[in-house]
């Protein structure tokens, strides 16, 4: 796993440094181009691997919870559940609804898939694997969100505890990832994951992980940063480590 160790230390430093230099992209240019190839790029592995490993069913999934996190999404900015009263400075992309980017399909289902991978590879316990897949989706959002509200990206009504984050979005991914948790517990076949395949699914949470810390760096969220790169190094030991026989 030496060339891998090496293609993942890489990746994930180049997409820290994209992360470093968001805040140097012009709003017009990022606007228009770049947060939307961003988004793309970063689902393309979770989603491979979900057909790799699950084929078909795999795809179902993938297209249940892009639905899913469109009307959750929808259904938030409308009502402020689950994840409190927010817009959307930035667009991105054609809003379905009048209100909710389309990249909402492919921008956060991701995350979760990573997370559910990485729960259900390492751990054979239900508990442990729920527990350590929202440990692993929270800790992400405790990255990503007050980065994405420090570029300018989308702005909470109230004050937020967690640079300007209000605890109630994060008790919305709790309540949003224990429902798709149990969609794809449920829904999908219960398959021995091998090393590759769970690297290559759980490759869009790895480097957006490393992009988000790199926003926290640069806007100096000091906790935010730490945590992501506490996570970095923990999923990529994880992804890295041999398995046992």
């Amino acid at each position: 796993m030496g060339n891998m160790k090496k293609i993942l230390v890489i990746l994930s430093l180049l997409f820290f440094l994209i992360g470093i230099g968001m805040a140097y992209i012009p709003d017009d240019l990022f606007i228009e181009t770049g947060s939307i190839v961003a988004v793309l790029i970063l689902a393309v592995p979770a989603f491979y691997g979900m057909w790799k490993i699950y084929g078909p069913k795999g795809i179902l999934a993938v297209i249940t919870l892009g639905l899913f996190a469109l009307t959750i999404e929808t259904i938030g900015i409308y009502t402020g559940f689950p994840y409190s009263h927010f817009d959307y400075l930035m667009p991105f992309g054609y809003k379905l609804f009048g209100t909710t980017p389309w990249t909402v399909f492919v921008a956060w289902s991701p995350l979760v898939i990573g997370a559910f991978l990485l729960s259900q590879a390492w751990f054979k316990k239900c508990w442990s694997q729920i527990l350590v897949y929202l440990g692993l989706l929270i800790g992400t959002d405790l990255v990503l969100d007050p980065g994405a509200v420090a570029r300018g990206l989308w702005q909470y009504e109230s004050i937020g505890l967690w640079y300007n984050v209000p605890v109630q979005n994060f008790l919305g991914w709790i309540f949003s990832g224990t429902i798709v948790y149990l969609i794809l517990k449920f829904g999908l076949p219960n398959k021995k994951i091998n090393q590759g395949n769970l690297i290559i699914g759980s490759l869009s949470t790895l480097l957006s992980l490393s992009l988000w810390s790199g926003v926290a760096k640069i806007y100096e969220l000091w906790l935010p940063f730490i945590i992501g790169l506490l996570l970095v190094v923990v999923i990529m030991y994880g992804l890295l480590k041999k398995p046992s026989h």
